[in-house]
This record gives structure tokens, C-alpha cells and sequence, in this order.
């Protein structure tokens, strides 16, 4: 039989270089900052003054709620305090007669000129008025505490954004009866510059950190998204979670990155990527030469 021909046999040559060491997480991109919107006051929706999905302002007016009986309960608190005002003044008026009427029976009682029944009733009057002023100073305590309240749920029937951010969907509709005991919220707002991206990384790659030089905070990170294109801005660490997860043996962490122009929306999925470590003058072969098991 003929021999068969020798086979074919490829050689390359081994190079050596420096070699960056890429570690990778799959991450969940969220809002920097997501404030749930809910009423604090009950009351009929009124009014939207949003644009679902659109940017808004911290301080933004985003829902009015029916303010028709917050309005009447401030003016009925403010009448309140009118009247407490015009019983303090009327107790201090009783209080200066009884004062008047003591400063000028104590000189005739001490040269016996009047009685001391009389002495000791104009001192009890003094006594009774002065406790009634006091009584009256409270009840002004009392109204104007009352009319801040009133004041503070006719604000609350303006629902504002707490910060800067994005507006989902509105999940009430005008007419609806809404107020702090209704499970459903009005919507959210997430502040999308910077956006977090939440990531789970090994106990074993936490201990690595922490052990080396390197400052984890200063640690640049990619981001490549679903479509397998790379985010234009780079992230860094922002925070971590204060333990372990004894179920994943993970540390969840969320690194940061730039959203200026809105382009990285929370739900988002995608992989995040940072350069750990070098490994200085590597013997490296051509990636077609590796084979994975």
C-alpha cells in the first residue's frame, strides 16, 4: 500500500507582550435616584402636568389633586387664630385691671384701709389672669400649629417631582380618588444622569481587590450593551452593598456612568467590563490556536 502523505502542519510564531486582564459581570442597568410618587393627601386627580416618558424639573408640578376642602379647612384655621388673638387680648386687658386693681389695694391694706378679704381677693384675681393669659398665649400656639398643617395639605394637593430626572407612565387617571392609603402609586421619576448599573461580583474577586494596591474606586469600567456595542463613557465604582449574599456568595456593587443625554434608559441589561490587572511580557498564541472544553 502507498504511504499516505505526511499531514499538513501549521507553525506560528510565539510572541511575547503585555497582556491586559479583562474581568466581566452581567449588569442591570437603574435610575442613580427612583422616587416613587404618591399622594399624601385623599382627594379626586384633577390634573395632569406631564408628558409621560418626558424630562422633568425637581420641584415640578407633576399631578393636582381637588383642593377645594383644603382651601376651606385654611380658612377655617386662619379664623381660629383670629379668634385665640382676640381672647388673648381680651384676657391681657382683664389681666392689666387686676394688676391695677392690686398695686392699689396693697398700699391701703398695709395701712389697714381695706380688708384683708379684699387684699387676698384682688391677689387671686391677679393670679387667675395671669393663668388665663397664659391660657389664651397656648390656644394661639395651638391655632397657628393647626393653620401650619392646613397650609401644608393644601401644598401637598400640588404633587411635585422630588428630583431631576424622567417621568414613567401615569398609573392614576383625572377623576380617580387617590391619597397615601391607596397601594398604587401615582409614578415614578428615576434620575437617569448618572445611571447605576448593578452588578454581582465573586467573593473571591472581592478579596482580590481589597488585597491588591489598586484603589477600586479609581477602577475605569466599559459598558456594552445588549446590541454588543460599547458605551462611548467609561464608569467607576460607586457603591456596594454592606454584605455578602450568603445564597450567591456575591457582593452586589453599581458602578456609575455618565447619562447626560438620556441614551441609557433603567431595565436596560448589559455587560460590564474592567481592567483588573496586566500580566506583564505574556507568551501569547493566536486565539483560531485555542480551543474551549
Amino acid at each position: 500500500a502507498v504511504a499516505p502523505p505526511p499531514p499538513v502542519v501549521e507553525g506560528v510564531t510565539v510572541a511575547r507582550q503585555d497582556v491586559p486582564v479583562y474581568s466581566e459581570w452581567i449588569g442591570a442597568l437603574d435610575g442613580s435616584v427612583n422616587a416613587v410618587i404618591r399622594p399624601q393627601v385623599t382627594g379626586y386627580l384633577v390634573r395632569q402636568n406631564y408628558i409621560e416618558g418626558d424630562k422633568v424639573r425637581k420641584g415640578q408640578v407633576l399631578f393636582e389633586i381637588d383642593p377645594r376642602t383644603f382651601e376651606a379647612e385654611v380658612r377655617q384655621a386662619r379664623a381660629a387664630l383670629e379668634q385665640a388673638k382676640g381672647e388673648l387680648a381680651a384676657q391681657e386687658a382683664s389681666a392689666a385691671t387686676a394688676r391695677a386693681d392690686l398695686a392699689r389695694i396693697r398700699p391701703l391694706a398695709a395701712r389697714n384701709a381695706v380688708s384683708q378679704k379684699d387684699l387676698d381677693y384682688a391677689v387671686g384675681r391677679d393670679l387667675i389672669s395671669k393663668a388665663a393669659v397664659l391660657t389664651a398665649k397656648a390656644g394661639i400656639s395651638v391655632a397657628e400649629a393647626n393653620l401650619e398643617k392646613a397650609l401644608l395639605e393644601l401644598s401637598f394637593t400640588r404633587v411635585v417631582s422630588p428630583v431631576d430626572g424622567v417621568a414613567g407612565i401615569a398609573k392614576a387617571q383625572l377623576g380617580n380618588l387617590v391619597g397615601p392609603n391607596v397601594q398604587e402609586e401615582l409614578t415614578s421619576v428615576s434620575a437617569l444622569d448618572p445611571i447605576k448599573v448593578y452588578i454581582s461580583v465573586s467573593e473571591q474577586e472581592y478579596l482580590s481587590v481589597r488585597r491588591s494596591e489598586s484603589d477600586a474606586a479609581q477602577i475605569p469600567m466599559q459598558l456594552v450593551l445588549a446590541d454588543g456595542s460599547v458605551y462611548a463613557q467609561s464608569g467607576k465604582m460607586a457603591l456596594a452593598d454592606r454584605q455578602i449574599d450568603p445564597t450567591t456568595g456575591t457582593l452586589r456593587i453599581g458602578p456609575l456612568f455618565p447619562n447626560a443625554d438620556g441614551f441609557l434608559r433603567p431595565g436596560m441589561v448589559g455587560k460590564v467590563r474592567a481592567l483588573m490587572r496586566g500580566r506583564k511580557d505574556a507568551v501569547v498564541v493566536p486565539q483560531r490556536a485555542v480551543t474551549e472544553l
